[in-house]
């Protein structure tokens, strides 16, 4: 995003700035967009190409560097879509995901056994040695919970998404005692939005907030954005008016969701109904 505003205010389009760094456009955009992560050279040559220099320049290079050795899920780049290499570039530099669910446990918080049953009942079929880099994958984005890094996670679960019974009974209970758990984390928030409170929301969403750039980084002209998912493609929202609708949904579906705490009794008495 920085870099996408400072080429913006240098008055370059991405393939005029690409091209006088040597590439072409669309490796531009894919940084821009974080699909790929740059190699420090080449962000110094973009920030002199924008103008930036000193100081600031030297914070960009330092963050480029950080993240790319923090791109650890270049390695499933074989079975994940660019689209989606996108959210989990993005997902793992948030400071607080908001996220609604309304047919699935959200995959931050899925155990092994259910995310290989949600991958195998997929509408897209796809290989076994596929399946499991993406249950592979599924797991080890969830490394970052109980670390100091661990964002705030604000989880609305629609009742429906508890109750559908992925992989069978005992992978379900097995999955909600791991909510049940996850509800005693910190900085995890779960509520359950249930069926009595009407028809809730017709799609499931997340929200990303970023924490701020140490000086003397540029200010960011967006902390936010939201993320929507489809069967094969995503949308990334970034306007002011499209965050603050979607923020402003999420927050009437939390006060219409049950409290974290009716909502872990919620959550055990599902797994108790289970159980017998």
């Amino acid at each position: 995003m920085t870099l996408r505003r400072l080429r913006e205010q240098a008055g370059l389009s991405s393939t005029e700035a690409a091209r006088q760094v040597d590439h072409d456009g669309s490796w531009l955009s894919r940084i821009e967009t974080a699909e790929v992560r740059p190699h420090p050279n080449d962000v110094r040559a973009l920030l002199g190409l924008y103008g930036v220099a000193g100081k600031q320049a030297e914070a960009v290079i330092a963050v480029a560097r950080q993240a790319r050795q923090r791109g650890w899920w270049q390695r499933y780049s074989e079975v994940l879509p660019e689209w989606f290499v996108t959210y989990v570039g993005m997902e793992s530099e948030a400071s607080v995901i908001r996220s609604y669910q309304c047919q699935m446990v959200p995959g931050l918080l899925q155990t092994e056994e259910y995310a290989r049953a949600a991958f195998r009942g997929a509408p897209i079929p796809m290989r076994d040695s596929e399946l499991e880099q993406q249950v592979a994958l599924r797991m080890d984005r969830q490394a970052v919970l109980g670390t100091d890094d661990q964002p705030v996670l604000r989880m609305i679960l629609d009742e429906a998404a508890v109750r559908r019974v992925v992989g069978g009974p005992k992978v379900l209970r097995a999955q909600l005692d791991r909510l049940i758990a996850d509800c005693d984390r910190t900085r995890v928030q779960i509520q359950i939005l249930p069926f009595g409170a009407g028809a809730g929301f017709d799609g499931s969403f997340a929200i990303l907030d970023f924490p701020p750039m140490p000086e003397p980084f540029p200010e960011a002209a967006e902390d936010r954005l939201v993320y929507v998912g489809t069967l094969t493609a995503a949308l990334y929202l970034e306007q002011p008016a499209e965050v603050a609708a979607y923020s402003a949904a999420f927050e009437q579906l939390a006060a219409e969701a049950l409290s974290p705490t009716a909502s872990r009794d919620t959550l055990a008495r599902i797994a108790s109904d289970l159980a017998t």
